[in-house]
């Protein structure tokens, strides 16, 4: 890896459902509330040596403060070239990760720091840490943000449409936003299908439960600790612990296998090649890239772009709930693993540690004062 990682409302509506969307300028997965919520599922199921081990690397203040980070720096000039690092692509026709010929796997994606991280930040040289602290705070976080970011179904991409970056999508709006009536004319909104799933569909996941659940209570805060509380209130310890699969490569075939419900086709058997809302990379029979439009708008016709309706957005959105709770769960599960081969059993409880550290620091401030 480069050393360059370790420098230091809109209200919108439709027949039944409400949900109030902020635009993001940027497509990243999740966007910060999913990411946050993801590091907050996690944080609270690490076990006692685990949470020794994301403080002493962290420091102190929640896990959802790191997942954020790898997005906040993609328009660093440090950071520029790690951009291939949020996503993999699988080609359908060589059907899992594992099957693309090597000489068609990016050099860095994904998988490349996911699958050696866990172990990379505990090697060392002649006895001596291979990374000094500021490396390891980089590596940590970067794991927390990308096991966030396969489990968003569009970050594993089919290798066409720059994981449905390309992908022209349309939502309904309502045009008098003072009014909650159905019969209010509904005019639309045009987006991309990656940019719809990683933040418009995420931050109104209240607003869908409040749909599916007329005697739900949308708290006045709406952030990760709510979403958090909202998502493993649905979901039993026996599914929890069901989640929990080291197996990375299990986390790529689910994400696969769920394009057939986020591609809003209207015939399930269209392939990826063929979709008239999206433009398409042109690759020869050996799946080389033959014509990259990157950077190119292409106009598709009005008539081609995909209308999302209730049904696509409400199943859309227990969709991402389950992957954020898949990907919390899997997250603890990594970083429990690290913590196990590499710590010595705790002496003192991390939260009695933390509380103490915080009272001694709150006592020197307030005797400088006196």
């Amino acid at each position: 890896m480069t050393k360059k990682l370790f420098k230091r409302s809109k209200i919108i509506f439709s027949s039944s459902v409400l949900i109030v969307i902020t635009h993001s300028q940027m497509c990243l997965a999740w966007g910060d509330l999913g990411h946050q919520t993801v590091a907050e599922i996690a944080q609270r199921n690490l076990s006692p040596k685990a949470k020794i081990m994301v403080s002493e690397i962290l420091g102190h203040g929640p896990l959802a403060e790191a997942a954020i980070f790898p997005d906040l720096v993609r328009s660093d000039e440090d950071f520029k070239e790690f951009s291939s690092f949020h996503f993999i692509e699988i080609d359908p026709r060589w059907g899992t990760y594992q099957k693309i010929p090597f000489y068609l796997k990016e050099k860095r994606d994904a998988n490349s720091l996911i699958s050696n991280i866990p172990t990379k930040l505990f090697e060392n040289i002649l006895s001596k840490p291979k990374f000094n602290k500021n490396q390891r705070q980089d590596l940590l976080r970067y794991l927390v943000h990308l096991v966030g970011d396969v489990h968003q179904p569009l970050h594993v991409g089919n290798g066409f449409d720059r994981g449905g970056n390309w992908c022209q999508i349309k939502y309904p709006i309502s045009k008098n936003k003072n009014s909650f009536k159905k019969e209010d004319e509904v005019l639309f909104n045009k987006s991309n299908l990656h940019s719809f799933w990683d933040s418009t569909l995420v931050e109104n996941i209240f607003y869908f439960q409040k749909t599916k659940n007329p005697n739900y209570k949308i708290p006045s805060w709406k952030g990760y600790v709510e979403l958090a509380d909202l998502i493993l209130s649905e979901s039993k310890p026996a599914e929890q612990k069901s989640f929990q699969t080291l197996d990375i490569y299990t986390w790529y075939a689910e994400s696969q296998e769920l394009h057939t419900k986020v591609y809003p086709d209207k015939n399930k058997t269209t392939l990826a090649s063929e979709r008239s809302y999206c433009q398409r990379l042109v690759k020869d029979e050996k799946g080389e890239i033959v014509k990259d439009d990157f950077g190119v708008a292409k106009i598709i016709k009005d008539t081609d772009v995909a209308e999302l309706d209730d049904s696509y957005m409400l199943n859309s959105a227990e969709i991402i709930k389950q992957q954020i709770l898949k990907a919390g769960l899997r997250l603890a599960a990594v970083m429990n693993d690290m913590a196990q081969k590499n710590y010595q059993d705790p002496t003192e409880s991390f939260e009695e540690s933390k509380l103490n550290d915080l009272k001694m620091l709150l006592n020197e401030f307030n005797n400088s004062t006196k």
